[in-house]
């Protein structure tokens, strides 16, 4: 009688290890799945970021040639705004002498 209880409580502790091991197993399945999805979309953003910095730098040195674009690249903060050294002062300014 303690035999087959042993054997019984055995096979019940083997089946739970062993559901538990699919379980898990599904689970790395789905995440390692998900993690190939999220680095395919990491190279691709990557990529993008990319293409997008050269077509930027391209339109920077175009720029220096053709200055119509600097209105565009200034817009989107790829130049420097053009001081305001020329504009006057607005009426009731001071300018703090030290």
């Amino acid at each position: 009688m303690k035999s087959n209880l042993l054997c019984t409580l055995t096979t019940g502790v083997f089946l739970v290890c062993a559901l538990y091991t699919i379980w898990l197993s599904v689970r790395v399945f789905f995440t390692v799945k998900e993690l190939q999805q999220l680095q395919y979309e990491y190279v691709r953003v990557e990529q993008l970021q990319q293409a997008a910095q050269g077509l930027a730098s391209e339109a920077v040195e175009y720029s220096k040639t053709n200055s119509a674009i600097d209105p565009i690249l200034r817009r989107f903060d790829l130049k420097p705004k053009a001081a305001a050294t020329n504009a006057p002062a607005a009426a009731g300014a001071k300018n703090p002498v030290r």
